[in-house]
């Protein structure tokens, strides 16, 4: 190492905030916002087939038997009022997640920038607000027995808000704030990917008891006070940034500009950023999409999950997927390459949602988090990569602009997922995974040129250095 490089790790060591104890309230915030977020995405898709079959005077399907309102018979009339329930919750979960994903996508970009001048501690404040806003919408709204419709404008004030994207742009912002780039930004990511993972994990696994023994009311009330709970933890954790503005109105294109600087500014980086966001972006979309309609999926035949077997499911498959896969990120990193990570994620996914769209019994289902252990590996190992290459003070803007990312997934996934599990239910149920598996055998292409790109470009800079030193040798 050259003393100008040893001069900036010296320089990039001392910028790094001193830890204190407060700081571990980080994680817990992440948990409990992300446990928030999950049980409500989780309730609302359930209570809209509640609702719906009630409008249609049916049964509901969250009863304690698994067998009410799941009928096998394709010729039973029973059967077709159950594809065409699964088709209309499909469609207002579309709507409902159109009004929500189309502010988030601007909001994502400035609240990652915002939190480099506001810093991360304030911006935190925006996601918490959204999903309070959310949950007491929609305890007000079941106890009016308002239309089901009603509910879009909770979605796009979460969206406002920024929901959970902002939250994961404040917490890797954080992340990089706390850490020295190398291997510590690396595993810094992992553990944040693992907390959320326990959130995840914990809001599947409760969803099905909150729903069984508080109902929808109750449960959208419990999630209200989770916001409260999480605004006085917000308060108590120290500030990660040095905070030298203040937000004016002449600098929000700034703060736009910044996030997008990455993908439009000519600069040596710029095609390595937009391949590893395209990369990113097919990484992320089918994890979202399916998000979305996996509930439908499998509360309808030949499965016929209720609510806490959902429950139990998801939360096994968080654990698998999320924990204990993302805990193999550090023993894994240490025998294969960084590269290797992102084929052997990608082909996890791709086993994972072909096996879903294939399964004709609960034992093909509760094989799928086993074959995707390694689903998340691909988004970890090109956030960490992305970070790398991107300067402290501008962290916030980088993982705004991820968070955009995100939340553009979020809108593309979220809308057609539903689109297309609803227009494709009555032909064959496994076709929008099918098309999940897809987007990660694209994104796999595209990763294989990045890699061939970016070999070629160390082999450019061996050729430069290896010239160099001739001509140091020669005229010394």
């Amino acid at each position: 190492m050259s003393e100008e490089e040893e001069d900036e790790a010296k320089q990039e060591e001392e910028q790094v905030p001193k830890f204190r104890i407060r700081h571990l309230l980080m994680p817990v915030i992440i948990i409990l916002m992300t446990f928030g977020n999950v049980v409500v995405s989780t309730a609302e898709t359930q209570f809209a087939y509640y609702a719906v079959q009630k409008e249609n005077n049916i049964s509901s399907v969250l009863s304690a038997s698994r067998q009410s309102l799941c009928e096998a018979n394709k010729s039973s009339p029973l059967f077709k009022q159950q594809q065409k329930i699964q088709s209309i919750t499909a469609n207002w979960n579309a709507y409902c997640h159109l009004a929500q994903s189309v502010p988030v996508l601007l909001m994502s970009l400035m609240v990652g920038s915002w939190s480099d001048v506001i810093g991360r501690r304030a911006a935190l404040f925006i996601p918490t607000f959204g999903l309070m806003f959310k949950s007491a919408f929609f305890a007000i709204g079941i106890k009016l027995e308002w239309n089901i419709y009603t509910f879009v404008i909770a979605f796009f004030v979460d969206g406002l808000c920024g929901m959970w994207i902002s939250l994961l742009a404040s917490a890797y912002s954080f992340t990089a704030d706390m850490t020295n780039y190398g291997k510590s930004r690396l595993f810094g990511i992992v553990f944040v990917e693992i907390t959320l993972g326990v959130g995840v994990a914990l809001g599947i696994f409760t969803s099905g008891y909150i729903i069984k023994f508080f109902g929808f009311l109750y449960g959208s009330v419990l999630m209200v006070g989770v916001g409260v709970l999480l605004c006085f933890l917000i308060i108590l954790l120290p500030e990660s940034v040095r905070l030298t503005n203040k937000i004016t109105t002449m600098t929000q294109l700034e703060y736009l500009k910044n996030a997008v600087s990455f993908y439009i500014k000519k600069t040596p980086l710029r095609n390595k950023y937009i391949l590893l966001a395209v990369v990113f972006s097919l990484q992320a979309l089918p994890n979202i999409g399916r998000i979305n309609v996996y509930s439908l999926y499998v509360m309808n035949s030949p499965f016929c999950w209720n609510s806490v077997l959902i429950g139990l499911f998801g939360g096994g498959r968080s654990v698998a997927q999320m924990i204990v896969g993302v805990a193999l990120t550090r023993p894994l990193y240490k025998c294969m390459s960084k590269d290797a990570m992102v084929v052997v994620g990608s082909l996890s996914a791709i086993g994972c949602y072909v096996l879903t769209a294939l399964a004709i019994n609960d034992k093909m289902l509760f094989m799928t988090p086993v074959v995707g252990l390694f689903l998340n590996f691909p988004v970890i190992v090109i956030r960490s990569e992305m970070s790398q290459i991107t300067p402290r003070e501008r962290q916030g803007a980088l993982y705004g602009s991820i968070a955009a990312i995100d939340s553009g997934c979020s809108l593309v996934g979220s809308v057609l997922s539903n689109l297309l599990y609803g227009g494709t239910v009555s032909v064959y149920r496994g076709i929008a995974w099918l098309a999940f598996g897809g987007c990660h055998v694209v994104g796999l292409l595209f990763f294989g040129l990045y890699m061939l790109t970016n070999e070629e470009k160390k082999n450019e800079e061996n050729e430069d250095t290896n010239y160099k030193r001739f001509k140091f040798v020669r005229f010394k």
